[in-house]
């Protein structure tokens, strides 16, 4: 069996430092840069954490979602 991880970065500044600083009442959560003090509203999705290594960690910022375009 596999173990998958998702990991959200900053369209803003690429940071891995992102994170749900507070829920909406409405229940969104508010994604937060904690290197460009950007925040985005999202609706319908929350992230989880693992641990990864450094080369992992690596690989998944390479194949992060650009404009128009992402990675499978």
């Amino acid at each position: 069996m596999s173990n998958y991880v998702s990991l959200i970065f900053c369209r803003n500044c690429g940071s891995r430092y992102v994170e749900v600083s507070q829920w909406s009442e409405n229940g969104k959560a508010l994604f937060h840069c904690r290197t460009c003090n950007c925040s985005e509203e999202v609706g319908k999705f929350t992230l989880g954490r693992c641990r990864v290594t450094n080369k992992e960690l690596s690989d998944a910022r390479e194949t992060m979602a650009k404009k128009n375009k992402y990675e499978r």
